[in-house]
């Protein structure tokens, strides 16, 4: 990535200035250090002020529903019944899933199988030591997975986000997390590991999709994909 910043000031073009801006946010959420001194600062100077925590619940608390997962098919326009590789660890078997499009977003998992000796493998990890594929950083779960999506047109989004911060318009988009989860494969030797997220409105072209676990050594990984447009 140094490489890749450090040329990018040697053949600066707008196009490929915003490329670079937009490359720096999504590793700083994943958890990266950005070594280039000049795109450090335009990356501060996009932080946005963040609300106070108790306007961040009370916000929380009036997340609208279309901001959510619908809890009913109503709303359901199409399933993809595909698993989509992220390049990660081949000791990690990592994937994006369950991919599915409501009227009012997309809606996807993240799961993750880590194989072990053991047909019954024990779940009795320390909390510290186990992943944890939700938004919260829990009592005893010192981490979590860091998600990022790059709309490319859009804002880019994070699980990290607060969802007392969700935007007023209600045309830009915005990253609600679900549940998470943690159990024995089934069928498979190992343990599953998996997160729900949901992504309103729907997409209106390509998606970045970054994982990272820097705690369990896994490094910023990418799945870019396109749903076809439906009428």
């Amino acid at each position: 990535m140094s490489e890749r910043i450090n040329s990018a000031y040697v053949l600066s073009t707008p196009q490929w200035d915003a490329h670079v801006l937009r490359s720096g946010q999504v590793l700083r959420l994943a958890g990266e250090q950005i070594p280039d001194l000049v795109l450090r600062e335009k990356l501060d100077a996009l932080n946005r002020p963040e609300r106070s925590r108790s306007e961040q619940l009370i916000r929380s608390r009036d997340l609208p529903d279309w901001r959510r997962l619908p809890q009913a098919d109503s709303n359901l326009r199409a399933s993809y019944d595909i698993s989509l590789p992220f390049p990660a660890d081949p000791s990690l078997d990592l994937r994006l899933t369950n991919l599915q499009l409501f009227r009012t977003g997309l809606a996807f998992h993240v799961v993750a199988h880590e194989p072990t000796p053991e047909e019954m493998p024990s779940l009795a990890q320390p909390s510290n030591e186990q992943m944890n594929f939700g938004s919260r950083i829990k009592p005893g779960e010192p981490h979590r997975i860091r998600l990022i999506v790059d709309t490319i047109t859009g804002p880019i989004l994070a699980n990290s986000t607060h969802p007392g911060d969700y935007p007023d318009d209600p045309n830009e988009p915005w990253l609600y997390s679900g549940r998470s989860w943690r159990g024995i494969a089934e069928n498979l030797f190992g343990i599953t590991t998996g997160g729900e997220y949901f992504l309103s409105p729907p997409p209106q072209g390509p998606l970045w999709i970054t994982v990272s676990y820097p705690e369990f050594g896994l490094a910023p990984t990418t799945i870019e994909f396109e749903l076809p447009q439906l009428l």
